[in-house]
């Protein structure tokens, strides 16, 4: 219930609200000694990525180099139906990355995240998806600031990743930027919820001190998908705010939905329509702008598809 009150609260205060009412409680709570420092944890200095990952074999490969030099450890939380998880072994292999691969059924993100949690063992955790890309610069930028922070302190950071929509492209103009604490300090408070059809991570406000980095770190290549792969996902959303993710599989509510909106029973058919609709609403991505795509980026759809970015 608490958690709930705090989640609406926030949407009332707004995001600059919200740091500073939690930096007010998590500063007196320091200051007066009413929780462990984070130094207590005894976890090892580092940085685990929590990565939960359902069909990303599009862009796996990218989004986890992206981070080697910053990362200690992966923890895979994998529910794929594809070669998402053969394409991560393959990878770790090659570039000797530390990961550990987990698997769950598919349908619980809040589950697989808490279990990543469980399964890390370092003092940071970055929360880390398949299809995030790092810049350039935030490997470094990002080390440099965790050296700056004091050790006993937990913290949420929040920076801003640039959106990429239905190709590599075009990007939607309501929704260009997306914000969250992609980096926290682990402690065995924390713990993932679904507060309406959201994973939620709870953080206890006594605990957390919240800092925003003015600094686009990294793209999101949020629906940059296989067309059908991009229907899945859209209708997926919508079988769970009806509510009906429990009562039916997603490949029954596919056919209903295509015939009921596409007026077709092709799912291919139908996954052209909605990509051309969606492209109609959409602006050119203007580097200039925001940041230039990151190299790795670059490198790989020129080799993988051809592209030059």
């Amino acid at each position: 219930m608490a958690s709930k009150l705090w989640y609406y609260g926030r949407k009332i205060l707004g995001r600059r609200g919200t740091f500073l009412v939690r930096n007010m409680i998590s500063s007196l709570a320091y200051s007066l000694r009413l929780v462990p420092p984070a130094t207590s944890l005894n976890r090892e200095d580092g940085i685990t990525a929590m990565v939960c990952t359902y069909n990303e074999s599009d862009w796996i490969e990218p989004s986890l180099l992206s981070i080697k030099d910053l990362v200690d450890e992966y923890i895979v939380v994998d529910s794929s139906t594809d070669e998402t998880p053969q394409i991560i072994e393959n990878i770790a292999r090659e570039y000797g990355l530390n990961v550990k691969l987990y698997h769950l059924p598919w349908g619980d993100l809040v589950k697989a995240r808490n279990l990543a949690l469980k399964k890390s063992k370092y003092k940071w955790i970055l929360h880390w998806d398949g299809d995030f890309i790092a810049s350039d610069e935030m490997s470094s930028y990002v080390k440099d600031l965790i050296n700056s922070l004091d050790s006993n302190r937990y913290y949420l950071i929040y920076w801003p990743m640039v959106c990429l929509d239905i190709d590599i492209f075009h990007q939607s103009p309501r929704f260009p930027i997306h914000i969250e604490h992609w980096l926290f300090t682990y402690s065995d408070k924390l713990y993932y919820k679904w507060i309406n059809v959201y994973d939620t991570l709870i953080a206890p406000l006594r605990y957390y001190k919240s800092i925003y980095i003015d600094k686009i770190l990294g793209m999101h290549l949020r629906t940059v998908r296989n067309p059908v792969r991009l229907l899945y996902k859209y209708l997926w959303w919508l079988m769970r705010n009806e509510g009906l993710d429990k009562k039916m599989d997603i490949d029954t509510y596919v056919k209903i939905k295509v015939k009921e909106v596409f007026n077709t029973n092709d799912i291919e058919e139908a996954a052209k329509i909605y990509v051309e609709e969606r492209l109609r609403k959409l602006v050119r991505y203007d580097r200039n702008k925001y940041i230039d795509y990151p190299r790795i980026l670059k490198d790989y759809v020129k080799r993988k598809y051809g592209i030059t970015l």
